[in-house]
């Protein structure tokens, strides 16, 4: 059965079922005979009513019955579906299908019901009746027709000292409003408004502000917008990259997960331990955090040297890699590009141990390999047995203590190596007679006999009367003034000071060389030209007495000496200085090339300690006080932070000395120093 469907003449509000709430319903065969027929749509008990909601709008479904006439094939039926009277011609979608012989299902769809129009603006929109919205024009958009017809994709603000703003977006429907249109920017108008003829894009430039601010389009005819992402910028102190990006709302640095700190430059790790490694180099292990880095390439190095082939295990908890030789404490950078985390003295070459410490002092252990090096006289892995000499002569002679390495030798056997025999008393030694060792036979002197060279006589038969003899002895006692072996020297004063004088046995009788006098020529002269600022004349030697400073016969050459003075970086900073530099006096000047040490420090004859300005490269470096001086040739050296630079002995530099006298030895006469690894240094004059 198929049916006409159309508006009727006639609606009908909605409602609960009553006799009205009727669709026109007549069937088309007798359409023109009995107009009365109608197709019944009624909401009696018997039949069913379903209404439900989507985004299609509101269905209502009916089940019609003919309950006076036989069904035909043909109806024609008009609809009219209303629910607010307050709307004309609200438009409805009706299906329907066929149910048996006799009924008819109707479904009837609408997104338009009950729909009112709001305020709409007189200027840019109109209210539509069939849907109950406002329709805007192109300048605008919004319920009411009252915001503009733009999207704002994005805002690039002034920092807060102001300036330009840019806008990005779509304006291409208001442009041909542009001459019109202010914009706000919190309470300050943003001047010299300009649309970009793409559309795309407007600047205008605002003064100083700060935080967000609300940003308000208006073209004063009630047409306007808002738009909240505005805000001034805050430029960040630091530069943040590679490891971050600039925060311009607050003026920070916002790190990367492999980056800290405030410009974000620091590795984000953390080196706990270190396990050390000898002095000959090896595989090393940074214990830590390596988490946040792991997808980084890595570079480390311990001391300014590259280890090399840096891996990380599985819970990025070990970084390891291997390092040369090398010894001492040292700083460990790491680095991937830009990057970088440094940690001072996290790292220290181990010396090798020797077993018992080689049995000290008769092995010395190095330190490099661990192994002993033995004296002469001892052997083992640990110098722990000594040698006997000559392994004491055979048994029969003495035995050897392999304890102590000597030998315990038997009677009449004698020496380190029971190589000698002994003679009676030994020949009363040392003036008597000569032992033979192979014999043990004394052979006496002239004036001595007995086996053993014990009977002496007296020399000169001590000079009697000025002298007794003591057989015993074979030594003479002198009468006073009297002196000799034998009694037969008359004494002078004071033996005339000998080397100084001659004296005459005979009559007691000093003759002085040149240069001295006196009874006993006990006064003596100075050579000529001895120092007066660094020696004086010691009258008892005739020798000048020279200050800690200087040496020579005049005083006059200088014993200043620089073995050594430590880095510092490009800042600057305190350097210590290593040599020999007696008792400086006031006038002392420390000099690093071109720049005078300040805030100079005398620790003791071999250390002064200094400040000095920065700067870079390798100087010389001298000391001057008075009229001695010393310069050691490219001593200091600058370095980087990163950077460790060894100490250069003093003994592998030429020093130029600059003083009071030409041609002087760089190193002093008669003086010798030693190197240590603690840097102090020894001198003996």
């Amino acid at each position: 059965m198929r049916f006409k469907l159309d508006y009727c003449n006639n609606p009908r509000d909605c409602g609960d079922y009553n006799d009205e709430a009727l669709l026109c319903g007549i069937p088309v065969k007798n359409y023109t005979e009995n107009p009365s027929d109608r197709v019944w749509m009624g909401l009696d008990d018997t039949k069913s009513r379903n209404v439900s909601y989507s985004a299609s709008g509101v269905k209502l479904s009916y089940v019609s019955l003919f309950p006076y006439y036989f069904c035909e094939s043909g109806v024609l039926s008009t609809i009219q579906f209303k629910c607010d009277p307050n709307i004309n011609g609200a438009n409805a979608t009706v299906n329907h299908d066929l149910i048996g012989t006799c009924f008819i299902e109707l479904t009837i769809y609408s997104s338009y019901f009950c729909q009112t129009c709001p305020t709409c603006s007189t200027t840019h929109g109109t209210c539509n009746q069939m849907n109950g919205w406002c329709d805007c024009d192109a300048y605008t958009k919004g319920i009411n027709c009252d915001q503009f017809n733009v999207n704002i994709s994005s805002i690039v603000g002034p920092t807060n000292i102001g300036g330009i703003v840019t806008i990005f977006g779509d304006f291409s429907n208001i442009y041909t409003n542009r001459n019109s249109i202010k914009i706000n920017i919190g309470t300050l108008s943003c001047n010299s408004v300009y649309f970009i003829p793409n559309t795309l894009q407007i600047t205008c430039i605002v003064g100083a502000g700060q935080s967000f601010q609300k940003m308000t389009f208006s073209d004063g005819n009630g047409i306007s917008s808002t738009y909240d992402g505005f805000y001034y910028k805050v430029l960040c102190s630091n530069d943040c990259t590679p490891g971050g990006r600039c925060n311009d709302t607050i003026g920070t640095c916002v790190c990367n997960d492999e980056a800290l700190g405030i410009d974000c430059k620091t590795l984000n790790l953390q080196l706990t331990s270190v396990n050390q490694t000898f002095v000959s180099g090896g595989q090393v292990f940074l214990n830590g955090d390596f988490s946040k880095v792991n997808h980084l390439a890595l570079n480390v190095e311990i001391g300014g040297q590259q280890c090399i082939d840096p891996k990380l295990n599985s819970l990025f908890t070990i970084l390891q890699c291997k390092i040369g030789a090398g010894e001492g404490i040292k700083n460990i950078t790491i680095t991937s590009g830009k990057l970088s985390f440094t940690k001072d003295g996290a790292f220290q070459y181990q010396y090798y141990t020797c077993p018992n410490s080689c049995s000290p002092p008769h092995g010395s252990c190095n330190i490099y390999n661990g192994e002993c090096v033995c004296d002469n006289e001892t052997f083992g892995n640990n110098c722990q047995f000594i040698k006997c000499p000559l392994n004491c002569s055979t048994a029969s002679r003495g035995t050897c203590d392999g304890n102590t390495g000597k030998c315990i030798c038997n009677n009449k056997y004698t020496g380190d190596a029971c190589q000698f025999i002994q003679c009676p008393l030994n020949c009363s030694t040392p003036l008597r007679g000569t032992c033979d060792d192979n014999t043990g036979i004394c052979t006496c002197d002239n004036k001595y006999s007995g086996d053993a060279c014990q009977f002496t006589l007296c020399p000169l038969n001590c000079s009697a009367p000025h002298g007794n003899c003591d057989l015993n002895t074979g030594i003479c006692s002198c009468n006073n003034k009297y002196s000799g072996i034998g009694c037969e020297i008359s004494e002078c004063p004071l033996n005339c000071s000998t080397p100084h004088g001659t004296c005459n046995v005979n009559t007691g009788v000093c003759t002085c060389d040149n240069k001295y006098s006196g009874n006993g020529c006990e006064i003596t002269e100075c050579p000529i030209g001895c120092s007066t600022k660094h020696g004086s004349c010691d009258s008892k030697v005739g020798l000048c007495k020279c200050d800690t400073q200087t040496k020579g016969l005049l005083c006059k050459e200088s014993r200043l000496l620089i073995e050594s003075a430590d880095s510092t970086n490009s800042n600057g900073g305190t350097t210590t200085i290593i040599g020999y530099f007696g008792t400086p006096t006031s006038l002392l000047i420390i000099k690093i090339g071109d720049s005078n040490c300040t805030n100079i420090k005398v620790i003791n004859e071999t250390t002064l300690m200094c400040d000095i300005d920065e700067g870079d490269g390798i100087h010389n470096v001298t000391i001057i006080d008075d009229d001695l001086s010393y310069t050691a040739i490219n001593l200091f050296q600058y370095i980087n932070h990163k950077k460790e630079i060894s100490k250069i002995s003093g003994g592998a530099i030429a020093g130029i000395t600059i003083g009071c006298v030409a041609g002087i030895s760089l190193l002093g006469a008669g003086g010798y120093y030693q190197y240590r690894r603690n840097k102090k240094v020894k001198l003996f004059i």
